[in-house]
Formats: C-alpha cells, structure tokens, sequence
C-alpha cells in the first residue's frame, strides 16, 4: 500500500509557485468574471476555479488535497470559527432580499454548493499563501514570503468575491454596519489557515466554510441553478 502524501502546508516550493500565485491572485478573478459575461452562466467560470485552480493546480504543485484525517482536532480554534459563524448570521440576519428560490433549487444549492464550495475554495487560498511561505527555509526571505502571501490570499479573496460572486450570489441590503462584514471575514480567514495547519488537514476548515455558504443559501432564500 502506497504511503499517505506528505501534508501539503509543508510542501517546498519554487519560484515557479511564486509566479502562479502571483497570476492566479490576479488573474482568476477577472478571468472567472469574463467567462460568466461571455457564457452567460457561471458554470464555466466554476468548472475553471474549481476543477483547475482549486483541484489541478494544487494536486500539480502539492502533491495532497489534504483530506485526511486529521492530526489533531484544534476545539479552541474551532470553537472560534463557529462563533465567528454565529456573528456572521446574526450580522446577517434580515440583511438580505428573498431570492424567491424554488424548494428543489433552493435544497440543491444548500446539499451541494454550499459543501461542493466549502471543500474547493480553500484548496486555491491555501496554495497561494504556502507557494511564498514555503519557498524558503528560515530567515528573512521566509519573513517575507509570509507576508506576501498572506498579502495575496487576502487579495485574491478580495477580488473574486468583488469581480466574480457578485455577479450573482445574493447582495446584502445597504447598512452602516458594512465594516462587521470585513472584521468578520478577516477573521474568518485566519481561522481557516489555523485550522488547516493545526490540524494538518482540510477537513476542519472545510465544515466552518460550508456552514458559512449554507447560511447564505438559507438566509437569502437562494438558488444558484438560475445563475449556472
């Protein structure tokens, strides 16, 4: 029987991780968005993000998804992230227009993109902060490439929310209250690389972001079939 790959978050790169990085960061986000505006769907867009950005690209460069089982279970880190998922659906709560959806629709995109997306997006995000943490051993340079990457992490879920879900994931009504959404994404996010390193594995980052895309779904009353 074949040993268990290494765990990706230890994987050493090269610089040709920080140049996909570095293009994905940028690049995805645009090219997802012009594939919806050119297909008229999103369903080409996903099939890019989450079969090649998510999936191909990281089984390429890593080696491992990371969906095993877990070293250890993080409670504490965990129990953060399911308070930070309570804060976001209070935030949340009536904050959204009903969507209208069908029930079949409406149960379709809670059992299979809400987890279908909390098992992929994280692939990609992780990838781009380890291609520039991991390049180098020790020192400054790896200093360095911890910011850069936590640099383009951030600015990749920035700018595929902003230039690509937008274009049809329901949109929160006006608030004043619009800087809860950032602080609470922010530490969202940490959570999610927590998770994954403490644990050594996708999984208990893969539940908190489900349960994050299920409130959604529920909250708005939403169908992604339409959108596809």
């Amino acid at each position: 029987m074949a040993s268990e790959a290494p765990f990706g978050g230890d994987v050493r790169t090269t610089n040709l991780d920080l140049a996909l990085a570095v293009i994905v960061a940028l690049g995805l986000p645009s090219l997802c968005a012009a594939l919806f505006q050119l297909t008229g769907g999103a369903l080409a867009s996903l099939y890019v993000y989450y079969a090649l950005a998510c999936v191909a690209l990281v089984l390429w460069r890593k080696g491992t998804l990371d969906y095993r089982r877990p070293v250890r279970w993080p409670w504490l880190i965990f129990a953060v992230g399911l308070l930070v998922v309570g804060a976001i659906v209070v935030n949340n709560w009536s904050a959204y227009p009903n969507m209208g959806a069908a029930p079949l629709g409406l149960a379709l995109t809670a059992l299979i993109w809400a987890p279908l997306n909390g098992a992929m997006e994280q692939l990609s995000w992780q990838y781009l902060l380890d291609a520039w943490r991991n390049r180098w051993p020790g020192g400054w340079q790896r200093r360095a490439g911890l910011v850069v990457g936590w640099l383009l992490l951030l600015t990749f879920v920035a700018l595929i929310h902003i230039l690509f879900w937008t274009l049809f994931l329901p949109g929160k009504l006006p608030s004043p209250f619009w800087w809860v959404d950032q602080l609470l994404n922010a530490a969202l996010t940490v959570v999610y690389v927590l998770l994954y390193y403490r644990s050594r594995s996708m999984w208990p980052t893969f539940i908190i972001h489900t349960l994050v895309d299920l409130q959604l779904v529920l909250l708005a009353n939403y169908s992604i079939l339409p959108s596809l």
